[in-house]
């Protein structure tokens, strides 16, 4: 039995019957979800646009005492903590005019459809890393202007992790009510707690802006001096340097640096990941620097095939899974950027990731990303059930007809084939659609003062 899609060429219907689309789409999807890769997926029942405060439960405080005799244990309570989703729609949409490519009317449509699957590919992915990046490069902001004595405000290069702070387990807006504490890089300051802020631009709310501080400046502190949330993420800087001024070319990634964040990990009880390894993801540049590293190479030197040298392959060692990444964030994979004032004048802001991209002595900032288990949910609206008046039938995995063209569901993704809805009935229409957010729970409540633990950030150059 053939399908017949009204308007749409028995090429592009036999295209479909025989599973081709989906398998073009889903073969340009799935190689490049990297960072998607380490979220938990969860189905999610709410409504786009719609915001749902989570929660995650805390520790039961250890009690060594022994029991009394005759009497019963004691309660054991552990406290909760937020973290929030919000319901969003993502997608795109490819043209195809057919009597303009009527002769090659099947490849041209398998092309487009690769197109698309690799668009959805790099956009969720990209979703993922910056739900990641965001909470584990907050609390460091730099001061992009001198401070004055007696003063209650700063100027600061992003306002990421100095807006909320945790009030009995809840997340709420720092306010004097709700103060966060904060330090200065040098000590070059008394430390201090931020009550409120400003935005330079609404719109983004992970760029530059004012602190509202506490109490007043004592000292004029220089522009580039950090500002240390007592809640920010640790991060581990190769060199050791208090700024990410101090990164020179000469702070390259070696395999000690990704040992001592397994560490931290470990330190902080953070589970590996279901494959029983933490996941480390490279750029291609902090790769060759860790083949160069002489630890490393000491390692494999007793490997029976040499197969990562031989073939440039990332492995597994360490208890980590190594993962190259071509979507680690640098100039060419940010969207938004905004040069920052201050010190050299060379730094560059990521607005959608709330960290410096370049320092201020125009040296790039090449991060390498350690996870554990749990770092990331993907919540996620099920769009296999989206119902229309045309209604909807089929499964998962199979394509679906509806009126007026086809749908198809490829790693939560939707994909739909419309037929021709204009006057000529011309152009057919291809379309991926998503639906969800991705949500980085925090674990404030166990271990340090910091707020998020599942994940350590290497940063060097």
């Amino acid at each position: 039995m053939s399908l017949i899609i009204q308007g749409v060429p028995s090429q592009i219907a036999n295209l479909v019957q025989d599973r081709t689309l989906e398998r073009v789409f889903h073969d340009s999807l799935y190689p490049r979800l990297v960072f998607r890769g380490e979220a938990n997926p969860e189905v999610w029942l709410a409504n786009i646009g719609e915001r749902a405060v989570l929660t995650r439960a805390g520790l039961i405080p250890v009690d060594i005492d022994p029991l009394v005799p005759g009497q019963d244990p004691t309660v054991g309570e552990y406290a909760t903590e937020q973290w929030e989703v919000e319901a969003r729609q993502y997608g795109k949409t490819i043209p195809t005019n057919m009597p303009s490519s009527y002769v090659a009317i099947a490849s041209l449509f398998l092309r487009n459809t690769a197109s698309l699957g690799l668009h959805a590919a790099q956009t969720l992915d990209r979703l993922a890393r910056n739900a990641l990046f965001v909470p584990y490069l907050s609390g460091e902001a730099m001061l992009t202007a001198a401070g004055v004595a007696t003063a209650t405000s700063i100027q600061v290069d992003t306002l990421n992790g100095f807006t909320q702070a945790l009030q009995n387990g809840r997340l709420s807006a720092v306010s004097a009510s709700n103060p966060l504490a904060i330090t200065f890089s040098g000590g070059v300051e008394p430390a201090n707690t931020v009550i409120g802020f400003v935005p330079s631009n609404p719109l983004f709310p992970l760029g530059p802006g004012v602190l509202l501080l506490g109490t007043g400046l004592t000292g004029t502190p220089a522009a580039r001096t950090a500002v240390l949330s007592a809640a920010r993420a640790r991060r581990l800087r190769i060199g050791a340097g208090a700024t990410v001024d101090a990164l020179t070319s000469a702070n390259i990634l070696t395999l000690n640096d990704v040992i001592q964040a397994v560490a931290r990990l470990r330190s902080a009880n953070v589970p590996p990941h279901p494959d029983g390894t933490y996941h480390v993801h490279l750029d291609p540049t902090a790769e060759s620097q860790i083949f160069q590293d002489n630890h490393w190479q000491r390692l494999h030197q007793s490997g029976s095939g040499g197969e990562q040298y031989r073939d440039f392959v990332i492995g597994t060692c360490v208890g980590c899974t190594f993962f190259r990444n071509t979507q680690m964030p640098e100039q060419s994979t940010v969207v938004r950027t905004q040069a920052v004032a201050g010190g050299a004048g060379g730094a560059i802001m990521a607005q959608e990731l709330g960290g410096e991209i370049v320092n201020a002595n125009g040296v790039a900032i090449r991060r390498t990303l350690v996870t554990g288990g749990g770092a990331i949910i993907e919540k996620y609206l099920d769009e296999s059930k989206f119902v229309t008046e045309a209604g909807v039938n089929g499964r998962i995995g199979e394509f679906s007809l509806i009126n007026g063209g086809v749908t198809v569901m490829a790693q939560r993704i939707r994909y739909i084939l419309r037929a021709p809805q204009d006057k000529l009935q011309q152009v057919v229409d291809q379309t991926w659609s998503w639906s969800g957010d991705f949500g980085v729970p925090s674990d404030a409540l166990s271990g340090d003062s910091a707020r998020f633990k599942r994940a350590v950030v290497i940063e060097g150059a």
